[in-house]
């Protein structure tokens, strides 16, 4: 579908659009953050919580993949959810370097919680929208997701065309 705007009117319509991405990003961090308060689990404990519950043979660096932060952050996040008592870690017989992450009764809970609390979210955040509004907001997300993974790859691909000739 071809655009009728100015390429001016263009540009800043992009822009306003990215702003409303980062804003929708920011109110629903809010959200979850309010919502998380006193559960004693921070948002990044809590989405590695969240991880390891769907995917618990997970190793450290699979997990920082998955959350695209390093495996020392994930070590971190890991040792504080192990002290609050949400996860166990045990070292692997043959290698003592790995350790095997198990969810506590303490952390399945906290998920199960967090599952209420993010349909109570998802709810809110939806409330008004048809089931048509949704599905055109689902296409349009991941044409912006594709399109941004497309974009990054070609950063990628640049910036070791880059190191090549240097």
């Amino acid at each position: 579908m071809q655009s009728v705007l100015p390429e001016a009117e263009q540009k800043k319509m992009q822009h306003q659009l990215i702003n409303l991405f980062r804003h929708a990003d920011q109110s629903i961090k809010r959200v979850i953050r309010k919502k998380l308060e006193g559960t004693g689990v921070y948002r990044s404990q809590h989405r590695l919580l969240m991880i390891l519950g769907s995917h618990p043979d997970s190793s450290q660096t699979e997990l920082a993949e998955k959350m695209d932060i390093s495996p020392a952050a994930v070590a971190v996040t890991l040792k504080k959810l192990e002290r609050g008592g949400y996860i166990s870690r045990q070292c692997l017989a043959e290698d003592n370097r790995m350790n095997h992450v198990g969810m506590t009764e303490k952390g399945q809970e906290a998920i199960d919680k967090s599952i209420i609390c993010f349909r109570e979210i998802e709810e809110a955040v939806f409330q008004g929208f048809s089931q048509e509004e949704m599905e055109l907001f689902y296409r349009f997300f991941q044409r912006v997701i594709e399109n941004g993974e497309s974009y990054y790859r070609e950063l990628l691909r640049r910036e070791k065309e880059a190191q090549k000739e240097r």
